[in-house]
């Protein structure tokens, strides 16, 4: 057996559903376009994604002196939802962060399989999953694995953009597969499906500034005043795009660990979220994505989903997180109870703890959404 059969025999063993490779070439277009959307601002608050971490990320001989091949790893990740509960209100968890993280499941994968490829076929290897150096996506497409749709996601035949990826570079020059022919053809779902139109019109560019995953996992910020309300109950993540592709839509495959152990953890009950400490917050998300988004910003999100289907029944838990220790979490809590009261009632108990908040609260940036939560119930139902 050759060494790219070896390979593909190891990642069959090891649990991998799909298996391709590129050549090591610089992937130009793909710095093109990252650098073109780093000087328009479309990444947003990325700061470490700066122009000489793209031109790392698109030149693999940079992840690896010497690599000749990128050997590109898809696990299926299409667990379908749990039976929501009824009763209080409840946030969603994007699909691919409700069972382990799989960035500890590929790693103990590709560490084995990096090791195989060392010590059995006399190559350099060097593994990642999508934290490092190197755009696996583009490197996908170039691979055959699937296409680049326009939501920017991967669509592999069969499973559409319900694949995880992993990429080992090494220094054996392997047989590279061929990119596939295949586009999105007239299809715009993923594009009238975006809640913000983070999506381009003719699609193909993200625009992170308007993307509900970017806001819920990756920014540390307020989350803009103007978008809160079509966030809807994503908490972390948003699969809104990829529920509305038709590529792979009828295959529900996925890795056991990550299906949902629970109701609870694909549609958590909001309020009693909001009752975590940082302890706590570590202890419920041991060993899951979630935990990406940290305490504060979690907890930001679960005020801005209170805000959109929270009820007056979740006011008192939104009035305890007004006094939360996170100006974060204390300022989306004031936006959240305004939202309730306007669209539920309820105004005395809301407005009258934002405006005992007022009379406390020293930071700048709380006391302006306090007051335009007050005014937003001052103002009434519209």
């Amino acid at each position: 057996m050759d060494a790219r059969g070896r390979i593909e025999e190891l990642t069959g063993e090891a649990g991998f559903d799909l298996v391709r490779f590129a050549d090591a070439g610089t992937l130009e277009g793909a710095r093109e376009a990252a650098l073109a959307a780093r000087e328009a601002g479309r990444l947003a608050d990325l700061h470490w994604m700066t122009d000489e971490w793209i031109e790392r990320a698109t030149e693999p001989a940079a992840f690896l002196a010497g690599a000749k091949t990128v050997v590109l790893l898809a696990i299926t990740g299409h667990a379908p939802d749990p039976e929501r509960p009824a009763g209080r209100a409840r946030g969603r968890v994007a699909r691919y962060a409700r069972g382990r993280d799989y960035h500890r499941l590929f790693e103990s994968k590709l560490r084995r399989l990096a090791r195989a490829i060392r010590e059995e076929l006399g190559g350099e290897a060097r593994a990642t999953v999508d934290y490092g150096p190197l755009l696996e996506r583009p490197l996908a497409a170039r691979a055959g694995l699937g296409w680049l749709g326009k939501s920017t996601m991967l669509l592999a035949p069969g499973f559409g953009p319900w694949v995880l990826l992993g990429a080992i570079a090494t220094t054996l020059e392997l047989a590279p597969d061929v990119p596939l022919r295949k586009t999105c053809g007239s299809c715009t779902r993923c594009i009238v499906a975006c809640p913000t139109d983070a999506i381009a019109p003719d699609g193909g560019v993200l625009d992170s500034r308007l993307c509900i995953s970017y806001h819920t996992i990756e920014s540390r910020e307020a989350i803009p005043r103007e978008l809160r309300a079509k966030f809807g109950d994503w908490i972390f993540g948003c699969d809104d795009c990829l529920d509305s592709c038709p590529v792979g839509s009828a295959n529900e495959a996925s890795h056991p660990d990550l299906a949902p152990p629970g109701p609870d953890d694909a549609f958590p009950p909001l309020a009693e979220l909001l009752a975590l400490d940082e302890a706590a917050f570590r202890e419920r998300f041991r060993g899951r994505a979630v935990q990406r988004a940290t305490r504060d910003g979690f907890l930001r999100n679960v005020c801005v989903a209170l805000g959109n289907v929270g009820t007056a029944e979740d006011v008192p838990a939104l009035t305890e997180a007004l006094g939360d220790g996170a100006a974060l979490v204390r300022g989306h809590a004031a936006w959240a109870l305004g939202e309730i009261a306007r669209r539920h009632g309820g105004e005395g108990a809301a407005a009258g703890a934002l405006a005992a908040r007022l009379g406390v609260e020293e930071e700048a940036w709380v006391r302006e959404e306090i007051e335009a939560a007050l005014a937003t119930i001052e103002a009434g139902p519209g």
